[in-house]
């Protein structure tokens, strides 16, 4: 009861440090929230893991990054400005968000992860390093072998993998190459985008969660034949199929990037990119639809029996983002 309670507690100051760095410009207090985020990450995996192996690397990882950021920026403040030290600042971000060639991480964490704390790690954990990249200026040609890595490793990585979790991490990583690109814009709609790609993610988790899913267990739910197809609506929605709602949020992302020129290349491998995404999550689904026709009784949770769950999930993925995007 009281670890219970414990745990709450901890993921409530988590979210209540993330939101309310988002209201400082000082680096050295960013710094401290991103810290006191990552030490009550890693108290809710210690409750929630068993793999102590796994926390203890997280752990390393993030030890590593940190070092990195205020070494870098404790040097900046007495050396004046130097063009390597912003380097390796952004550097330790992209480790932190991992983001390749610092991505091997995330993967390997999330297989042991439960979905809630994936759910964290993939959106909330990502928001200070990523209103820290927004403070800075990023070199064109750094930013163009950032984004190109994060669309083409993602969607090869992903190939052949029937874990749920490492799916949701690569596509994740695919994401942030879209926020990258408009934080360089110096655009605030890569906060709508952030926010778009969070509520799309809560959803497909809070399915999987109830469904005590970690691998690519569809074919396993013919007597959840209605959920089947929510689910086939969310992660279409995350490939980003018009005319769902995510499908807006790129097209007008597209529209932004179209105006500059020094982008066009850039745009044109990361659309390819979105397209063998395309493919993969409809290879993901496509069993589930035509192929297998087993039933399993390790499945308690009968989705159909919530009246409330199908109307949520629609209202979310559908009406929801919409709304948002207007505002």
């Amino acid at each position: 009861m009281y670890i219970m309670y414990f745990q709450y507690f901890m993921l409530l100051n988590l979210i209540s440090f993330t939101f309310l760095s988002l209201f400082i410009i000082d680096p050295f207090i960013l710094w401290f929230f991103l810290e006191m985020t990552n030490f009550m990450f890693i108290c809710n995996m210690s409750i929630s893991m068993n793999n102590k192996k796994m926390i203890f690397f997280y752990f390393i990882i993030q030890i590593l990054a940190s070092f990195l950021i205020i070494y870098s920026m404790i040097t900046n403040t007495l050396i004046m400005k130097n063009e390597f030290i912003k380097f390796s600042i952004i550097v330790s971000l992209m480790l932190k968000l991992s983001i390749p060639p610092f991505h091997f991480w995330s993967p390997l964490i999330a297989k042991f992860l439960p979905w809630n704390l994936l759910l964290i790690m993939l959106t909330i954990q990502k928001i200070i390093p990523f209103y820290m990249l927004s403070n800075f200026s990023i070199y064109p040609m750094m930013i163009n072998i950032i984004i190109i890595l994060s669309s083409i490793i993602p969607p090869f990585m992903m190939f052949n993998l029937i874990n749920m979790k490492m799916i949701m991490t690569y596509s994740s990583i695919h994401q942030s190459s879209w926020m990258i690109l408009l934080i360089y814009m110096k655009s605030i709609i890569w906060i709508k985008y952030f926010l778009f790609y969070s509520i799309i993610t809560f959803s497909l988790f809070y399915t999987f969660n109830k469904l005590k899913m970690s691998m690519t267990q569809y074919y396993l739910l013919p007597q959840f034949h209605k959920f089947k197809y929510i689910n086939l609506l969310l992660i279409l929605n995350l490939a980003s199929l018009p005319p769902l709602s995510f499908f807006y949020m790129k097209w007008f992302s597209i529209y932004l990037f179209i105006f500059n020129s020094n982008l066009l290349i850039i745009l044109i491998i990361m659309m390819f990119s979105s397209l063998i995404m395309l493919f993969i999550y409809t290879n993901l689904l496509i069993n589930s639809l035509f192929m297998f026709k087993f039933s399993s009784k390790m499945i308690k949770f009968n989705l159909l029996n919530n009246p409330k769950f199908t109307p949520f999930m629609i209202f979310l993925t559908l009406l929801f983002s919409p709304i948002l995007f207007i505002i």
